[in-house]
C-alpha cells in the first residue's frame, strides 16, 4: 500500500465526492461525464444504495495529505436481502422523480432510468455460495502501488468477520485490466454474459477459521 494514501471508513460527508468518483470512472474506468446529462444517475444506480443501506461495508481511499476521496469500494453481505431493501426503500423515490423528470429518449441516462424502474434482481447457480457482491472504483491518482488489492483485502476480511462464504462481482468483458486484476485476487469466472463476466471468490468465514 502506497504511503501517500490511506483506507478509511465512509463518512456521510463523502457522498457527493464519491458520486463524482463514480461518474469519473464510469466508462470502463474512464470519465463517463460526457455520456450523461444527469451527473448523479450512475451514482444512484451503482453507489447510492450501498451508502444508504450498507454504510459499514463502504471503504474510502484518501490521500494522507488531503482527505478528499480518491476511490472507494462498496458492498453488501447478502445480495438477495439488499435487493429486497432497495425495492422497498431506495428505488421508489427515484422512480417517482424520473417519472416526473424523464431523461431524453435513447440516451445513456434513459437506459439507467429503465434499470431504476425495472429494479435489479440477481440470479445464478453461483449466488448461494457467493451471496456478497461489490463495486470498486479508483481515480487515476489512486491506481497502482497495491491500493486496489489493499482495499479489497480489507473488504474481504470484513465480510469474513460477518460469516459470508463468498463474494461476486460483474465486470465488463472489454475491461481487460480489471478482469486481470480480479483474477490476481483469486476471483474466477462463474458466468459469461453477452457483454460482461460474473466473477466470484470463496471466502473463509471467521467461524470456519475458528473451527
Amino acid at each position: 500500500m502506497r504511503p501517500d494514501l490511506d483506507i478509511d471508513e465512509y463518512r456521510p460527508a463523502d457522498r457527493a465526492a464519491l458520486y463524482d468518483v463514480c461518474l469519473r470512472t464510469g466508462n470502463l474506468g474512464a470519465d463517463a461525464g460526457p455520456d450523461h446529462e444527469d451527473p448523479e444517475l450512475l451514482g444512484h444506480v451503482y453507489l447510492g444504495p450501498y451508502l444508504e443501506l450498507e454504510p459499514a461495508l463502504a471503504l474510502v481511499v484518501r490521500g494522507t495529505a488531503d482527505p478528499a476521496p480518491l476511490g472507494y469500494v462498496v458492498a453488501t453481505a447478502d445480495t438477495v436481502a439488499f435487493e429486497a431493501a432497495c425495492e422497498e426503500r431506495w428505488w421508489p423515490p427515484l422512480r417517482a422523480h424520473y417519472r416526473a423528470h424523464p431523461p431524453r429518449p435513447g440516451s445513456a441516462d434513459a437506459r439507467l432510468v429503465r434499470m431504476i424502474h425495472d429494479g435489479v434482481r440477481t440470479e445464478g447457480a453461483w449466488l448461494a455460495a457467493h451471496p456478497a457482491h461489490l463495486h470498486v472504483d479508483l481515480l487515476e491518482p489512486a491506481r497502482g502501488g497495491g491500493v486496489g488489492r489493499a482495499l479489497l483485502t480489507r473488504l474481504f476480511a470484513a465480510l469474513e468477520e460477518r460469516g459470508v462464504p463468498g463474494v461476486h462481482l460483474e465486470v465488463a468483458s472489454a475491461n481487460d485490466g480489471a478482469v486481470a486484476f480480479y483474477r490476481r485476487l483469486g476471483l474466477t469466472v462463474v458466468e459469461e454474459r453477452p457483454d460482461s463476466l460474473v466473477m466470484a471468490r470463496r471466502l473463509a468465514p471467521a467461524a470456519e477459521v475458528a473451527s
